[in-house]
Order: structure tokens, then sequence, then C-alpha cells
């Protein structure tokens, strides 16, 4: 790590002013350990301005959170390999699902559920929209067109209808109903964990039941594919609706029974996944774990999600158990995705999505909302390192994580995007020159002019991260959840 760690506060008196203070969700004294004082010191006004960004992001006509903003007028045509000149930004009317999920979780963690369940009612009532011969939820829509009784309409991912992006709805979901104790959005949530049991699953040797591929729509035959980072997102959501059915709560016990699942349908496809993930991801030379599976057989490109969740999911301690390290896990992600780049002429470090191998491309990426869930990794595992008495590790982890939300918090001031909301990378591409996450994934998107474009999914996790919420799991030991009050 560099030594410039000082955050550029200049302008810190004007776009911190006027700040309405909110209710701590995380327990402060447990928070602030993970913050440098300059951070600290504005951590509630950090809670407004984020929060005013997601209403800025909001759509006036169909209630989605929009991805970016500022994009550029240009998009890349894979078919004719040209430049297509439209009208307006081409991705500011769009909204990914799983923006939107985070959108909502960042609402939860600053104290604002109303918001989250204003975003989780779209998506129910999307949800239960019959499309062709299937319910679920589509990976993009459109901002800009209202909702029929057809549903939303379609985005720029088409009908690709992935796990992923529909369970982090349901993660929010549950989050939400832990924190208010509200259980209108629990049938939904267990709807979609129901929805994903019934896709089709990869078949372990001896011809055992194992994880989740990634669904269906356009592209390659999308149930041979199986995804580590969607199959993460699985064992999350069924982790936490097992301790919500196990919360002896009688409303709760209720609605899984009303719903008819229960206890040995969560667990089947608890102990499913995580032979899955030991029997097909784990690499036991590089112990670590790869990106996925498909019928070409295991993808062994190196993600950084795939340490990131893994361990903010099913949690170090379940990893030690079955047979993973996760303190190698955090020493993989730093010797392969650790990066730092020139913004505004400022060094700043953070975390790539792969390393130049998975990318096979000459250019590294810092990515900043892989930087701010990977902070709340870090985090997860300084407490987990204090719970085993470990503790220099725990500080080694603690400094690491306060240090890189020091790196965020100087990004997004250097920048002064509206609402100094961060960007997706910290690449600013011209409108006609292409970066892309890994060798084959979507670029990043181009601002327009060449300028920053704000990302939701980034400006979330910062904020997340800032509040040391792991939307993964439920830290009952430092959130006040409403539902497992006795």
């Amino acid at each position: 790590m560099g030594s410039n760690v000082k955050i550029i506060c200049a302008a810190a008196g004007l776009f911190f002013s006027s700040a309405v203070f909110a209710g701590d969700v995380v327990d402060r004294k447990y928070r602030e350990r993970y913050l440098m004082p300059q951070v600290k010191k504005v951590y509630y006004k950090t809670q407004v301005i984020v929060t005013n960004f997601f209403d800025r992001q909001t759509s006036a006509i169909n209630g989605l959170i929009e991805s970016f903003r500022g994009t550029s007028i240009y998009s890349y045509d894979i078919f004719t390999r040209a430049f297509i000149y439209g009208r307006g930004g081409a991705l500011d009317a769009q909204s990914f699902t799983y923006d939107s999920a985070v959108a909502a979780l960042a609402y939860i963690a600053a104290d604002q559920p109303k918001k989250a369940a204003n975003i989780l009612n779209v998506y129910r009532q999307e949800f239960y929209c019959i499309k062709s011969d299937r319910y679920g939820l589509f990976n993009s829509y459109k901002s800009d067109k209202p909702m029929t009784k057809w549903g939303l309409s379609i985005g720029i991912d088409g009908d690709r209808m992935h796990v992923g992006p529909s369970l982090w709805i349901a993660i929010a979901a549950v989050q939400y109903t832990a924190l208010t104790g509200n259980v209108e959005f629990l049938p939904f949530a267990i709807d979609i964990s129901k929805w994903t049991d019934s896709l089709p699953h990869y078949t372990l040797a001896g011809g055992q039941r194992g994880a989740v591929s990634m669904g269906y729509g356009w592209g390659p035959d999308w149930s041979k594919v199986y995804s580590t980072e969607n199959i993460v997102d699985d064992y999350a959501l069924l982790k936490m609706l097992k301790e919500l059915y196990e919360s002896k709560n009688e409303i709760v016990k209720k609605i899984f029974d009303e719903r008819k699942y229960s206890l040995t349908d969560i667990n089947k496809e608890l102990f499913a996944i995580e032979r899955w993930m030991m029997e097909v991801a784990y690499d036991k030379n590089k112990k670590t774990f790869n990106m996925g599976a498909n019928e070409n057989g295991v993808d062994t490109t190196d993600a950084l999600d795939a340490v990131s969740w893994t361990i903010a999911a099913l949690t170090p301690e379940r990893l030690i158990e079955i047979g993973a390290d996760p303190f190698h896990l955090m020493a993989f992600a730093d010797k392969n995705y650790l990066v730092d780049e020139i913004m505004e002429g400022v060094k700043v470090e953070g975390y790539d999505f792969t390393n130049l191998k998975g990318r096979r491309k000459d250019y590294r990426l810092l990515w900043f909302e892989g930087t701010g869930f990977h902070i709340v990794t870090m985090q997860l595992m300084s407490k987990f390192s204090k719970s085993q008495g470990f503790e220099k590790r725990s500080e080694y982890f603690r400094q690491k994580a306060a240090y890189f939300l020091n790196e965020m918090t100087k990004a997004s001031q250097l920048l002064k995007s509206i609402n100094y909301a961060l960007p997706y990378t910290a690449k600013k591409p011209k409108e006609k020159e292409i970066y892309t996450t890994f060798r084959w994934e979507w670029e990043i998107p181009r601002g327009k002019g060449g300028n920053w474009v704000s990302s939701a999914s980034s400006t979330a996790w910062y904020f997340m991260a800032i509040s040391a919420f792991n939307p993964l799991g439920f830290d009952k030991e430092n959130i006040n959840y409403k539902i497992f009050k006795k």
C-alpha cells in the first residue's frame, strides 16, 4: 500500500453541508473500528449524500434505480463491430436488477428501509408477471418506460434471467425482513429461492445434485454454465432463510409452511452447494476458488468475487470446516487483484476484477464496486481473527479495511461527480474506447464527452463498506435485527 493516505478535504465544508443525520443500523462502535478519523468524522454526512444520489437515480416513471449517470451517446455493435450514434446516454435509462438490489441494501444500511421497500415492491410485482411460459426477473429493464399489466420493459440485456440478480433482490428482501421485523417481502424471497431450486443443477460425481446453473435467456446455454459468484449468492440467501426459519417466530414459520418450503429443502441445497464448491470450483493447487464451470469443464479464470463473496457468504468458520483457508484466499486476492491507478493526477489503490491472465489484455482496472465488497470481507476477516484469538491478524485486516475505505473516499472527492458518486472503475475511457471487465465480458461504461460516469453499484458498495454492513449474512452481534428479538 502506498503512503498517500490523506483524504482531499478542500471541498468538504461545501458538499457536506445541510446534512440530516439518520440512525445507526450497524453498532457505531463496531463500525468506527474500520474508519480513519477523517472518514469517521463525515460518516453521517456521507450517508445523506449517498441516499440523495439514489433518490436522484430513482426513476419517476417506474421506480427502478438507474444504474449509471452521464453515459456516452455511442454504443458498440458487436455484430457490425462499429460504434452507433444514438440519442441520450446509451446506459442512462437502463436499470440492472443487481444494481437496484444493492441500492436497496444501501438504503437499508442507511436506516431508510421504506425506500428499500419501494424498490422491492417494483420487483415483487414484476417477478410474478408471466413472461412467455415463465415467471421471474430479467437482468435489466428500461427505466423510462412505465410498468403495464404485462410487466416492466425489457432492458439492454435482453431476455436473460440469471440467478445472481434475482438472488440479490431476495437478499435485500431478507435483510429488510430481519432489520424491520416486517415480513411482507418474505414470501417473495422464498419464492425466488424456490425458483432457483427449480432450475437445472450440476451433476456431481456419483450422480448427486450439485449447485444451480445460471438460468436462461439469449447467449450460450446457461443451463450448462455454473458461476461461483451466482452460487455463493444462492448460499447466502439459503443460509439467511434458514436462520429466519430457526428464529422461532411463529409468523415467519407460518409463511414458510404456506410456501411449502422446509428446512429439509434448504439444507439439501446448502449441502449441494458446499460439495460443488469443494469438488468442482476449488483449486487445490492455487488453494482458491475458480470462476465456475461450463460444458468444457472448470473455468480456471481468477475473479475477485470468487474470493470476497465466498468468504462473506459461507463465512470464514465454515470455509475452514470444509477445507478452504480464508487467510490464504485473502492473500491470493492481494497477490492477484491489487492495483493502483492515477486519477486526476493522484494515485488511488484498489482491486481489479481479475488478473492479467484472466483479462488477457495489457491493462488493469481498479474496480470500485469490487474494492467496496472486498473491504466488507476484510472487516469480516478482522472480526473472525479476533474471535479466534489472532489479535495481530485482526489488526492487520482492520487497518487494511480503513486504508482502502480512505482510498475510495479520496477517489469520490477527487472526481466531484454528482453527489460525489463513484464511477464503476478508475479508468475514464473516451467515447469510442473499449475496456472490458474480463477478456470476453461487457465493456465498462463510457462517459459523455469522455467524462466520468457515476455508478450505482460502486456507490452502494462504498456505503455498505463505510457502514461495515455485510449483506451476505446476518451480523446479530452488531446489528439490532428486530426479527430475532424474543
